[in-house]
């Protein structure tokens, strides 16, 4: 078996590079190998930019909301360290848990209004369950004074209203007051000293949200005490779904708990739908260069028919004509793919490190392309195409293989 191994690939290293080939033949080969190339370059670059896509908006989502948050859509809850335990309680896998309490309400500058998510966090424990304070861009977190709140504005929005560090805004909430004591909501305006600006890294985001200190925001809308929402960071990131449901079991109504990919569910199963068609439409790249390949040994066969009748009548076996021109196949096959996925990975690297190309943030919701490169889906993308290189050898080879020693007499 050895023996007619080594026959089967000197005869197909010789046929490869013949130099009495017709160059023509050799141009086609050529253009086998780069269509192959460029159908395995584009598929590895496409899925690693929509892979860094999808892992920056899970980077983002998770960093600003925890693996898991548990929030209340009733009243506020006015004794959060018993929720804290519960927690706990019911999964073990908790690593941080820190309360916050969520409001929407209107902002005015000099410069205009809009709308915006004030959220009161405690500075002293965010950090562990979230990456807030690894997003501060400029300035620093807001402290606790009574009367006159500190915030910290998502950049976008203090673009959007031309506030700087040291400026004030005003905080306008519509509603200020607890329905549970049973007294009158009214509305209630403050002004704010802005202490900082963070970068969350998602569009949405960085223009809506400003946080607070936590009983900063408490007093401001007349709530002492109460939370609205818990941000859970899990010691294994990838049980936050299972955790997600049981906290939701257990808790019941009017409490939800939602894990990162509950949070825009519909964003990552358009991402994913994306990428699975992105893949079959690049995968006919390589479909075409497999009908080079076979073009191409069609005609190898055309020129190589004297040579291979002689072989035959030396006792070349149909078999090893089959792996013959088989072989040849492959080479073309992995020769392309080689470079392919040499070339795909340097372009990853450049377009990391270099970042040359910028994104509108409120369209595609991140602005720069971020690029990650999972190892199996290339060892995935190498196979498909070496399968599509080989299914493309065999209808030549089972032809050469059945062709008659007398067919290299007719062409002579």
């Amino acid at each position: 078996m050895t023996k007619s191994f080594n026959v089967v690939f000197t005869l197909a290293r010789r046929f490869f590079l013949s130099k009495s080939s017709d160059r023509f033949l050799s141009f086609i080969s050529w253009v086998s190998i780069i269509g192959v190339a460029l159908g395995v370059l584009a598929l590895t670059v496409v899925t690693s930019v929509i892979n860094g896509f999808e892992g920056e908006l899970v980077r983002v989502i998770s960093g600003v909301n925890g693996d898991v948050i548990l929030y209340t859509r009733g009243n506020p809850i006015s004794q959060p360290e018993l929720i804290d335990k519960k927690v706990k309680s019911l999964v073990p896998g908790v690593k941080a848990i820190t309360s916050s309490f969520v409001t929407e309400l209107m902002i005015s500058s000099s410069d205009g209004v809009s709308g915006a998510i004030l959220e009161g966090i405690d500075v002293d424990n965010v950090g562990e369950a979230t990456d807030l304070p690894k997003m501060l861009i400029e300035g620093r977190f807001p402290e606790y004074h009574l009367g006159q709140p500190e915030v910290v504005l998502g950049k976008s929005l203090a673009q959007k209203m031309n506030v700087k560090l040291g400026d004030q805004i005003r905080l306008i909430a519509p509603f200020v007051g607890g329905q549970s004591n049973g007294e009158s909501l009214i509305p209630r305006a403050v002004s704010a000293d802005v202490v900082g600006i963070v970068g969350l890294g998602m569009y949405d985001y960085d223009s809506r949200f400003i946080f607070s200190d936590l009983r900063s925001v408490q007093d401001f809308l007349n709530q002492p005490g109460v939370v609205t929402s818990f941000k859970i960071k899990l010691l294994r990131s990838s049980e936050s779904s299972l955790v997600a449901q049981k906290l939701s079991d257990s808790f019941g109504a009017p409490f939800r708990a939602k894990d990162w990919g509950q949070l825009n569910k519909n964003l990552f199963y358009a991402i994913e739908l994306e990428k699975i068609v992105i893949s079959i439409s690049l995968a006919l790249i390589i479909v075409v260069a497999a009908f080079n390949v076979i073009s191409t040994l069609m005609m190898m066969i055309h020129d190589k028919t004297k040579e291979v009748a002689i072989l035959k009548t030396m006792g070349l076996r149909p078999s090893q004509s089959f792996k013959l021109f088989c072989w040849i196949g492959m080479v073309i096959g992995v020769v392309g793919t080689f470079f392919g996925v040499l070339l795909g990975l340097g372009l990853n690297e450049f377009i990391k490190n270099v970042k040359w190309i910028d994104l509108p943030a409120d369209i595609y919701h991140i602005d720069f392309l971020p690029v990650v490169v999972r190892w199996t889906e290339v060892g995935w993308i190498i196979i498909v195409a070496l399968l599509i290189c080989f299914l493309a050898t065999l209808y030549p080879s089972f032809r050469v293989s059945r062709q008659s020693p007398l067919e290299g007499v007719r062409y002579d």
